[in-house]
Parts: structure tokens; C-alpha cells; sequence
């Protein structure tokens, strides 16, 4: 074999071990992508998690202070306190409260069925159809905490 030969042996070669190591380097690096991605989703679901679970504790100390206020004297301060409670339980919803919930909203069958009632006034109405709605967010917010 002459010089020129073998020299071009071992440019040939070096030529296809830096192509192989472009191609390793394209695998490890998609490889790392792909656990990065994987790595991102599941810190977006606990901050997620995380995150609901800073506004469930928060709710529930508003009312837990509503309820261990022992009530009040005055008229307008009590229908407060006690829109401000049926709307804490209606957020918080029937997993983490689940008698106040039966007693207090119910589900959405029993919201609508209330909401059809001919005798219900109006003010009651828009309550009820605010409370309908809340429950669909919080199943929109849940389905999507699912899929991410």
C-alpha cells in the first residue's frame, strides 16, 4: 500500500468517525430533549398542583375565620358572612367539603332543577347560574391539569 493510499485510508476513516460522532451527538441530543420536555410537564403539573392546592388553603382559612366568627347582630353583616361561606364551599366544591356541600349546593342537577323553579326570584336565580358555571371552570381547570 503506498503513502497516498494509506493516507487516504485514514482520512476516510477519521472522515467517518466524525460523521459517526454527529450522528451519536443527534441521538443524545434528541434524547435529552425528549427527557427535558418530559422533565418540563411533569414540573408544570406540580406547580399546577401546587398552586391550587396555595388557593384551596386559603379558601378554607376564609372560612373556617367566617365560621368560627360566632355570627353577628347585624342583619346585613350576617347575609354577608353567609354569601361569603356559600360561595367558599361552592368553590372548594363537594371533594373537600362534602356535607356542607350536599346541605349547602348540591350538584349541578340539583342547581338546575332549583334554577327552573318558576317560583325562584330572580336574585337566587343569577346565584344559582353563577354557581353553574364556577362548576364548569373548575371541571375545565381539572381536565386540563389532566392532560398536561
Amino acid at each position: 500500500m503506498s503513502s497516498i493510499a494509506f493516507s487516504d485510508l485514514i482520512q476516510t476513516l477519521a472522515v467517518l468517525a466524525a460523521v459517526g460522532a454527529a450522528l451519536v451527538a443527534l441521538y443524545i441530543s434528541a434524547k435529552d430533549r425528549r427527557n427535558s420536555r418530559e422533565i418540563a410537564a411533569i414540573d408544570r403539573r406540580e406547580a399546577f398542583r401546587q398552586s391550587h392546592l396555595m388557593f384551596e388553603l386559603e379558601a378554607l382559612r376564609r372560612l373556617s375565620e367566617n365560621r368560627n366568627r360566632g355570627g353577628s347582630t347585624d342583619p346585613a353583616e350576617v347575609s354577608r358572612m353567609g354569601a361569603e361561606a356559600l360561595t367558599l364551599v361552592g368553590i372548594l366544591g363537594g371533594e373537600r367539603l362534602p356535607t356542607q356541600w350536599e346541605r349547602s349546593v348540591g350538584d349541578d342537577a340539583k342547581l338546575r332543577a332549583a334554577f327552573c323553579d318558576p317560583e325562584m326570584p330572580d336574585y337566587k336565580k343569577d346565584a344559582l347560574e353563577t354557581q353553574l358555571a364556577l362548576n364548569a371552570v373548575i371541571a375545565d381547570i381539572r381536565a386540563g391539569a389532566i392532560r398536561t
